[in-house]
């Protein structure tokens, strides 16, 4: 049995999985995203430590004996400071705080540079940017150190302060290519290597460890990854095939052995280290099922989604020229741009909420397709979309993400969909075991069972709209340059 934690922005789950990959147990505990100022998205260190002790507890209870190892999914870009004694000056701060987006442009000199060095553009996301913000809000002048989620819910559990590429790779700071902290991206920073955990293969044991708290004795310790990449590992795919993201966030991602950065000085999409000599390469909007789930409470009444479906489709694609860019929380990719705010263009007397609904379902699939396009433009081919998240449950969605990109959508069971960055670590685990030579040869039977067919594109639809794209594109790029004036 594998104990798999999955540290995510809205969730503590805890899953127990057999070494065939069937969820035998899985426990899930809330996190609380704090704002106490505009802008701010924080979690508290100490509430996710003991999430993750309550859910270990519940699901290993009557299986102690039969746990061989623990291993860790986790959402990236969280950063926090902590004091000489490893005690949490700060919150994290999340990629969901925005207050470090007028540090983006100080960075941008170094861009190209950094992005080219650890896959990363210049964004305010990253603990890269938010750093030199952070050290002027405290006037840090005595010795601390760095913590980015994962890496301090080890070290409470094990003492051990590393930390495993892929998650490293979120941060910034770590070159893509040699796997080591990169002097230029600390330059920037600000921050000395001391100041951070050490490096390690995600897909390997790192130490046997016990925790007695837990029940859990003698156990490997694997790293993982995080979670976008494991989602990827979760569901098999690789190469041609890629994941589609339709959680709190929206994305397209695949895994390649090789590095593959943006030719374009525009940077719209990253390269990060997964596992087992894979690299994650797409690209994450913020505004997803975040962006939806206000429009629909704030703009559409706050009715249920099947409402909002029903009305949907009883509008024509392209909403009758109404366009809304869904930006409720600035952008990082593939626009890069943390000024952008939602904005809805073209309604008149003539229109309802039904077409702001349809046409914010088309702004986050047209985001989506300009992260396809920035991709298939470097080499790199997408033939298949695996859905996962809560929006893969809204049928109306799906279908208009697959007109857009003019690819199929697999979806799976809402359970699966739910679980697969916690069964793609618990598949690093098997490979860190060496119960199998690569992660790519780890396949579930319980994850291929759950697919519940692919949704097509229509040809017809995929011309329509690649015209309301082009016209989705212009405005997008009008409105860009006034929020960086206004909001800037």
């Amino acid at each position: 049995m594998i104990v798999s934690v999955d540290i995510g922005t809205s969730s503590v789950k805890v899953s127990l999985i057999s070494l065939e990959g069937n969820v035998v147990r899985w426990a899930s505990h809330p996190v609380e995203t704090m704002s106490p100022e505009l802008g701010a998205a924080e979690h508290d260190l100490e509430a996710l430590y003991q999430a993750l002790l309550k859910g270990v507890k519940s699901v290993v209870e009557g299986y102690e004996s039969r746990v061989e190892a623990i291993t860790f999914s986790c959402y990236l870009h969280g950063v926090a400071i902590l004091d000489r004694e490893r005690k949490p000056l700060t919150r994290v701060i999340t990629h969901l705080d925005t207050r470090a987006g007028k540090y983006q442009s100080t960075v941008e000199s170094y861009g190209n540079e950094l992005y080219r060095r650890t896959g990363c553009p210049p964004i305010f996301v990253y603990p890269l940017v938010k750093l030199p913000w952070l050290r002027e809000k405290l006037r840090l002048n005595e010795k601390y150190y760095l913590t980015f989620v994962k890496d301090y819910l080890i070290y409470r559990l094990t003492g051990l302060t590393i930390l495993d590429y892929g998650t490293a790779s979120g941060t910034g700071l770590m070159n893509v290519h040699s796997l080591k902290w990169d002097d230029l991206a600390l330059n920037v920073a600000g921050v000395d290597e001391s100041m951070l955990p050490q490096l390690t293969e995600g897909a390997s044991v790192v130490e046997y460890v016990s925790i007695p708290e837990l029940g859990l004795r003698n156990v490997a310790l694997v790293p993982g990854s995080f979670d976008g990449a494991l989602q990827n590992i979760g569901y098999s795919v690789y190469g041609e095939e890629a994941a589609l993201n339709l959680g709190s966030t929206a994305v397209i991602r695949t895994l390649s052995k090789e590095v593959v950065i943006d030719r374009d000085l525009r940077m719209r999409f990253f390269c990060y280290y997964a596992a087992d000599g894979y690299r994650a390469i797409g690209a994450a909007s913020n505004n997803g099922m975040s962006s939806l789930e206000w429009i629909r409470g704030n703009l559409l009444g706050d009715v249920n989604w099947s409402t909002v479906e029903e009305e949907v489709s009883k509008i024509k694609p392209c909403s009758d020229e109404v366009i809304v860019l869904p930006f409720i929380g600035g952008e990082r990719f593939p626009y890069r741009n943390p000024y952008l705010r939602l904005t809805i263009v073209g309604p008149s007397v003539s229109h309802s909420r039904a077409h702001i609904a349809r046409a914010s379902f088309e702004g986050v699939a047209f985001i989506l397709k300009a992260i396809l396009d920035a991709l298939e433009e470097n080499g790199v081919t997408i033939k298949t979309l695996h859905c996962g998240g809560g929006g893969c449950a809204i049928g109306s969605l799906v279908k208009m993400v697959a007109d857009t990109c003019c690819k199929p959508v697999v979806t799976y069971r809402e359970d699966v969909a739910r679980l697969t960055s916690s069964i793609g670590a618990a598949a690093v685990a098997i490979r860190a075991l060496k119960y199998s030579t690569s992660i790519d040869n780890v396949k579930f039977e319980f994850v291929s069972k759950s697919k519940l067919g692919a949704v097509e594109p229509e040809e017809s639809a995929c011309v329509t709209y690649r015209g309301c794209y082009e016209k989705f594109s212009k405005v997008l790029s009008i409105v860009s340059n006034i929020y960086g004036d206004v909001v800037g």
